[in-house]
């Protein structure tokens, strides 16, 4: 739990100074609540990050007393209103690890904590014809075989998967022409793998 001493200096006065800027240049009172609550937020979440300590919806939540959903709701928020730089591609390439493949749905199935990571791995899925399928759970992220080959091939050209990385793509539980085309993916041979794939 973050207690107020855990705040730097430094990291208050910036707070101060964010919070006055808001209220002390002839706009005293004209901040909504909800702007206000997302603004302490924000300062709140980027202390945890820049001080590398948990900021998972549940931790969060325990810590202030509010609901995970509730959580989701301020950290997307956060990112409209005080973004913070990152690159969802290499935030991504991180969870591939954890990328299972159901053989029953014919789905890969893989756990996306972060509310704004789901929403730029979908907008890029969207930005480029595909779909992936919606589940029930906000932290599920799913999609066909030969989308998330192709998700991971567009990706490959922008961040570098590691030997690790495809070593895990490769051991996905497919059949074995799934796996055959799997391989060529990642051998940078597109064309041949993914009509293997569709075929």
């Amino acid at each position: 739990m973050c207690q107020k001493q855990d705040f730097s200096s430094a990291e208050k006065e910036k707070a101060f100074d964010a919070i006055a800027d808001l209220y002390y240049n002839r706009n005293f009172g004209t901040m909504t609540k909800a702007d206000f609550e997302t603004l302490l937020f924000s300062i709140y979440l980027e202390h945890l990050l820049d001080n590398h300590l948990p900021c998972d919806d549940y931790t969060m939540s325990i810590a202030l007393g509010v609901s995970e959903t509730r959580i989701r709701t301020l950290k997307e928020r956060k990112q409209l209103k005080y973004p913070r730089a990152y690159c969802w591609q290499k935030a991504f390439a991180k969870l591939v690890l954890y990328a299972k493949y159901d053989e029953v749905t014919k789905l890969v199935k893989m756990p996306i904590e972060d509310v704004n990571l789901m929403k730029e791995v979908r907008h890029f899925i969207q930005q480029n014809g595909w779909y992936d399928e919606f589940s029930r759970n906000p932290r599920l992220f799913q999609c066909k075989l030969d989308y998330f080959l192709l998700l991971c091939s567009k990706l490959d050209g922008e961040i570098v998967f590691t030997d690790s990385d495809k070593q895990k793509l490769r051991e996905l539980e497919a059949n074995e022409d799934e796996r055959s085309a799997i391989e060529k993916i990642l051998d940078h041979d597109f064309e041949d793998g993914f009509k293997e794939l569709v075929a």
